[in-house]
């Protein structure tokens, strides 16, 4: 296997770990924030509502090859926020921030990811990140320089900013267009064994399954089908 010029890593159970996972936690930070909550929404009540939005809308299928387009937080939260009158001291940058970490605080870099880092960019080897999520390049910024403040990535990519997500394959290709490489030029690493997997491997990039922190659902419940792909269970052994 050549050496690759980029490595592109997904974020969450990756680059850093969550505490998986508090709704109600985001949700009292925000209505904290809210002037007017004429309903007197508790927070068990919006994470209910958020939960029937996106419900409504199919944001997500079970099927993760037939995923639809990723919704940002922003227009997702506005419509549910309006719905039940609430109204806030805040921008809903703030609220976004308030919301994703409260419910998933602490988050801390993952076991050696730091030394992988630093080992990768005394080999010149680029970094990137290509995440689904639907909060945005600024609040993903955010958490991982707290978690990795010694590293600067080329890019971040979210998927709330593309449209597209993984594993749409024109989310990769336009990563690739950013770094300005071919699929064989970079390898892909995350813990989802279709959207970090076979989603690049679809598309000529090597995928590298981490299984060393298997806390999301979905990637305890699927298993890579591509052919030719690394499982690794630890950070150290691309050192």
């Amino acid at each position: 296997m050549k050496k690759p010029q980029m490595i592109l890593f997904d974020y969450g159970q990756t680059l850093c770990t969550e505490r998986w996972d508090d709704p109600l936690g985001g949700c009292r930070a925000v209505l904290k924030a809210a002037v007017e909550n004429p309903r007197g929404i508790t927070p068990e009540q919006l994470d209910a509502a958020f939960w029937s939005m996106d419900t409504s809308l199919f944001r997500l299928s079970k099927d993760p090859w037939q995923t639809g387009p990723e919704l940002c937080w922003h227009a997702f939260a506005r419509s549910v926020f309006e719905s039940l009158e609430l109204k806030f001291s805040v921008g809903y940058q703030e609220l976004e921030e308030l919301f994703w970490y409260e419910r998933t605080e602490p988050t801390v870099a993952v076991d050696y990811m730091p030394e992988l880092l630093d080992f990768l960019k005394r080999e010149g080897i680029r970094t990137g990140v290509v995440s689904n999520l639907c909060f945005n390049e600024k609040t993903l910024c955010k958490r991982i320089n707290k978690c990795l403040p010694n590293h600067a990535f080329e890019f971040i990519m979210v998927s709330s900013e593309y449209a597209f997500r993984k594993p749409m394959p024109q989310f990769y290709r336009l990563a690739l267009t950013k770094a300005h490489l071919e699929p064989g030029d970079v390898w892909f690493c995350g813990d989802n064994a279709v959207c970090d997997v076979d989603g690049p491997q679809a598309i000529g990039i090597q995928g590298i399954w981490f299984t060393g922190v298997m806390l999301n659902p979905e990637s305890q419940r699927l298993r890579p089908q591509s052919r030719g792909h690394w499982e690794i269970t630890d950070w150290r052994e691309l050192q």
